[in-house]
């Protein structure tokens, strides 16, 4: 569950009702701010991509469309407030000097511009992504087609791509009357502002999520040492984005329900993310994000909610990894740890601090923290084999190998190791899922606009819909039926359904080789969750 940019923190003033004793939670309904919304500006960010084929010979200048994307996803009406995301890449041999991208309406009278910005200089093979977040609401139903061009300009010449793709829109009286009726809200519990869309699981079931918020976020200040609370809001949409968590700013956003969806514990997300959010404060730093490796942060938060998913002991769920033949060296895993596989990256990054809190204690580990200190081109390594040898006295290689001898000792369990096994084959699935059926969801590219202007200005579709195809019907339904096997407790069974469509879905090619590896016990019985 990975931690992503900061949002602006301006919006509206919210009306604030405190919970007194039992009594059910009240609620605010939010309205939408009186007037037209000025469109938000395009943002220009880099995306890391694979290289691009190279040009034919000769091909001095090239610029290709690469990833358009249009939202909210799934069914479009009239009326929608459309964004727009467009990855550009150089593929010729020179540099251009800049351009422009532009998404267009195409239609009898000629083509009319939606949005439009400027692009930077590109490198070859360099590739920019832009942005436009709601800037453009739809007049009316009806099919037309959607253009992306983007040109560029080098020293002796320019280059152009073009895209396109038809549009239907349905008319208002189609859309779904669950999204027609929903409107923001928000509560107010002792520890955080909950924000929610009416008529969905969230609004029904208000009060125990916000006894479990509650209960995360005393359990993690307490943790953390911090007497004064955050100011958190708590953002429930029922869309599936991700694993189900992420940590914006000062916002938690939450899908619900989600344990009917994947093997998660949601107070365990809660603990989770509600780490990421006190995370600098409790040492003290508020730019300690930029120092951190993301290892030390992902297994921090791994470490305080007591598994990565769900309740789990990190230690012996480690020695079953390391026994599987999946682990990964802390001097690799530390670099670029989002790249590699998810659910080892977070299980080794939190039995590690695990490691680490046993090794000295949670002082000493609070001091290793905040002597974590990036120096202008330091590398994640470098910064986390400095902090080591000042705080623990030993480089990353001594204390990885002494960890691994004691991993080794402990004795073999055939039940974590299953229960891995299936986690991990399980999370393989969805993410291939996601990347082929519903690319916004996909944890490292998923689409979160701001929550605050979405409340503004009442925007709900983003939060609600989502891709809808018979494909992707019937793998998402192969994920829920190996999901309720194992939740009955058989495993194989679960297993073997996971691993043909992790192989029909094009699963992760790192991950492939262990999930085939012959030999690992299946316990009878329920699995532990």
């Amino acid at each position: 569950m990975a931690r992503i940019r900061r949002w602006a923190f301006a919006g509206v003033l919210l009306l604030i009702l405190w919970l007194l004793g039992a009594r059910p939670p009240e609620a605010v309904l939010l309205r939408p701010m009186a007037g037209t919304p000025s469109p938000a500006l395009p943002t220009l960010t880099p995306s890391a991509v694979p290289t691009a084929s190279p040009p034919t010979p000769g091909s001095r200048y090239g610029l290709a469309i690469v990833d358009f994307r249009l939202h909210p996803d799934g069914p479009l009406y009239a009326g929608d407030r459309l964004s727009f995301e467009v990855e550009v890449r150089n593929v010729g041999r020179a540099p251009l000097a800049g351009g422009r991208v532009e998404i267009r309406r195409g239609g009898p009278e000629g083509e009319e511009v939606l949005a439009e910005a400027a692009l930077p200089e590109l490198a070859p093979g360099a590739s920019h992504r832009v942005v436009w977040t709601w800037v453009w609401q739809a007049p009316g139903s009806g099919t037309f087609p959607l253009i992306g061009i983007a040109r560029g300009e080098g020293a002796g010449g320019a280059t152009e791509a073009r895209w396109a793709q038809p549009v239907t829109l349905g008319p208002q009286e189609a859309l779904p009357e669950t999204e027609r009726r929903a409107r923001w809200a928000q509560a107010r519990s002792r520890c955080c502002t909950h924000v929610y869309l009416t008529g969905t699981a969230a609004e029904a079931d208000l009060a125990r999520l916000m006894a479990w918020a509650d209960e995360a976020e005393a359990t993690v200040r307490a943790r953390m040492g911090l007497s004064t609370p955050l100011p958190i809001s708590v953002v429930w949409i029922p869309r599936l984005l991700g694993h189900g968590g992420f940590a914006v700013g000062d916002s938690l956003i939450l899908t619900y329900p989600v344990a009917d969806r994947l093997p998660v514990d949601l107070p365990t997300i809660l603990r989770h993310e509600m780490v990421h959010r006190m995370t600098c404060a409790g040492i003290g730093r508020e730019d300690c994000l930029g120092h951190l490796p993301a290892l030390i942060t992902e297994g921090l938060a791994v470490f305080i909610a007591g598994g990565h998913y769900r309740p789990e002991p990190l230690t012996q769920r480690a020695a079953a990894l390391l026994r599987m033949g999946g682990w990964i060296p802390l001097e690799e895993l530390v670099e670029d740890f989002y790249a590699h596989p998810h659910e080892i990256g977070y299980l080794e990054a939190g039995a590690f601090v695990e490691e680490l809190v046993r090794k000295g204690g949670w002082p000493r580990f609070l001091d290793f923290l905040r002597s974590l200190e990036r120096r202008p081109g330091e590398s994640d390594r470098t910064v986390l084999d400095r902090a080591l040898r000042d705080v623990y006295h030993q480089d990353i290689r001594g204390i990885e190998s002494r960890w691994r001898e004691a991993l080794e000792r402990l004795p073999p369990d055939p039940e974590q190791a299953a229960d891995l096994r299936f986690v991990w084959t399980f999370f393989e699935a969805l993410r291939a899922y996601q990347r082929k059926y519903d690319p916004s969801a996909y944890f490292l590219r998923a689409w979160l606009p701001d929550w605050r202007q979405a409340v503004r200005e009442g925007i709900v579709a983003d939060f609600m819909r989502a891709p809808d195809s018979p494909e992707g019907r019937r793998a998402w339904q192969d994920l829920q039926a190996a999901r309720a096997q194992a939740a009955r407790g058989d495993i194989a069974a679960a297993l073997a359904a996971l691993q043909a469509l992790c192989r029909a879905l094009g699963c992760s090619d790192v991950a492939e080789p262990v999930l085939e590896r012959p030999g690992l016990p299946v316990p009878d019985g329920r699995a532990k969750g």
